[in-house]
């Protein structure tokens, strides 16, 4: 369950574990028309979502070391390899589409704006999981 008011995170921050994000992920896409399934054989996919025209590969991440005294470069390489990982699955096919996950708080937009226009280019989606488990995307 989402986390709040925990002295290491700021007060509009929420902590999701990865599987509070593939959760809340699932349900929004299950709404939207989609199957999903793990994808344990494609490196840096956690889910797969798929209708009749379209592929989602997805990457979740949470953000429990948001709670543990970590630096901030340490905390920058796990948003990194989430990022690589991600990438090491993408193919030129446009029926594919790479995500993703990331509990939405400001550390995690922070990351993600710093890369918004690579991200943008590559078409990469970001799934914004919001306290309540809703979805936001860009």
């Amino acid at each position: 369950m989402a986390l709040q008011n925990h002295p290491f995170i700021s007060a509009e921050a929420f902590v999701m574990n990865k599987s509070e994000v593939i959760s809340a992920v699932k349900a929004y896409l299950k709404r939207e028309g989609y199957e999903t399934g793990r994808m344990g054989d494609i490196p840096g996919v956690d889910l797969a979502a798929a209708n009749e025209y379209h592929t989602l590969l997805i990457a979740a991440q949470g953000n429990l070391s948001e709670l543990e005294e970590v630096s901030k470069s340490e905390n920058r390489d796990d948003f990194c390899s989430q990022f690589i990982n991600l990438l090491s699955s993408h193919e030129k096919n446009p029926a594919k589409t790479l995500v993703l996950a990331n509990p939405d708080t400001p550390l995690y937009r922070e990351k993600a704006e710093k890369i918004k226009h690579a991200l943008d280019d590559l078409g990469i989606v970001r799934f914004w999981v919001k306290v309540d488990g809703s979805i936001e995307w860009e």
